[in-house]
């Protein structure tokens, strides 16, 4: 059978669900399959996708790859990648795909990717909360000049919220001085159950990828956004926001081994709507850009999580719907060049009920030596 038959079986064999969520890990399904219409044709678009340091890969079908995402967009009719960063950004790029670095950039790597960017370039850029010295510092390498030239950057911190539970922790130990004995551990205390993985409906209707826009989004470890949407020749747009309960924790790294935290004026991100997603956009070099606080958003095992596992039943579809859109928006696709996708209702997983719960970050991946990018 011909590959275009093929593609064309395949796609007729998969159906949609739209998924409810709210602050929790997963949520009930609806009873039948639903249409992802009005998907973009992405033939002839060359996309390369970023593995240098620790991104998450296109190859990769572990619940930590991003083979799904790019299966999808195979499946648009888009030619994929590797972007080979010692060789520079190919003139042929149509869009660079980065996904969770896992350290900042060398300097000759940010050089050419900010050439690229100020040369009308295209990048979905989905990036984690920086753990210890794994991530992108907030002032740092491409985050400085995003939001120095730009006005946007993100924050460091993670995005959490109470779920309405307490738990018993034991806080952190004080330091003690240098002519003072170790002081003793203090005594478990009551803290509230922190929400890190959540659903939101706060999208944005007035840009193209949020016009309609009908699903919610689910997050699972998120860094918050700084957007300066004054108006200027790089106009930044805010996307996907949080609810108001919510706040942006910078001690996290203590949250993470011992789940105790406390909200701290000043220090933390202020409680509010915070930015989630946001696009960038420069109408006179034709830049484009769609910055995303979590690269799990885009994962195999989360955003793109299935049940059954391998199979085309989408726990969160409105995660699929939000990138096929982003990618469509980036390349600036015909839009009346169309697919529909549907897929299968998801079958029941390994979270029974809709109780909100706490989800850690993913263990840290070593950032690779100064020949690859640095701190």
């Amino acid at each position: 059978m011909p590959r275009k038959a093929l593609l064309i079986t395949f796609i007729g064999s998969l159906a949609v669900i739209i998924m409810v969520a709210a602050s929790m890990p997963a949520t009930p399904h609806a009873a039948a399959d639903q249409l992802l219409q009005g998907v973009p044709r992405l033939d002839g678009y060359r996309i390369y996708f970023s593995e240098s340091a620790g991104e998450a890969s296109r190859f990769d079908r572990t619940t930590e790859g991003l083979s799904r995402f790019a299966g999808l967009l195979e499946l648009q009719g888009a030619q994929l990648y590797t972007l080979e960063w010692r060789n520079g950004i190919p003139a042929d790029a149509d869009l660079i795909v980065i996904a969770g670095l896992g350290g900042d950039l060398n300097a000759q790597y940010t050089a050419w990717l900010w050439d690229y960017l100020q040369d009308g370039g295209r990048l979905l850029f989905l990036v984690d909360p920086r753990i210890g010295k794994t991530g992108i510092a907030s002032a740092s390498g491409i985050f400085e000049l995003l939001w120095t030239d730009m006005g946007l950057r993100g924050r460091n911190d993670l995005v959490m919220a109470e779920s309405g539970e307490t738990i018993e922790v034991i806080p952190p130990t004080p330091r003690a001085a240098r002519d003072q004995a170790t002081p003793t551990p203090p005594p478990p205390v009551s803290v509230p159950r922190m929400i890190t993985q959540f659903a939101t409906g706060n999208i944005n209707a007035s840009h193209p990828i949020g016009a309609g826009f009908t699903d919610t989004l689910t997050f699972f470890g998120a860094r918050s956004l700084e957007s300066d949407e004054a108006p200027r020749q790089s106009q930044v747009t805010s996307l996907v926001f949080t609810d108001s309960n919510f706040y942006g924790e910078t001690d996290f790294t203590t949250y993470l081994s011992t789940g105790y935290v406390e909200y701290n004026i000043g220090t933390d991100t202020g409680r509010g709507n915070l930015v989630l997603a946001s696009a960038l956009e420069n109408t006179v070099t034709g830049t484009r850009m769609i910055f995303i606080g979590d690269r799990q958003f885009a994962l195999n095992g989360y955003g793109l999580q299935t049940s059954p596992s391998y199979s085309g039943s989408f726990l969160y579809p409105g995660n699929v719907r939000f990138l096929l859109r982003a990618a469509a928006w980036l390349l600036d696709a015909d839009m009346t060049d169309t697919v529909e996708l549907t897929f299968p209702t998801p079958g029941p997983t390994s979270t029974p009920t809709i109780t909100p719960s706490p989800t850690p970050l993913p263990t840290a991946t070593p950032v690779p030596d100064a020949g690859e990018s640095g701190s």
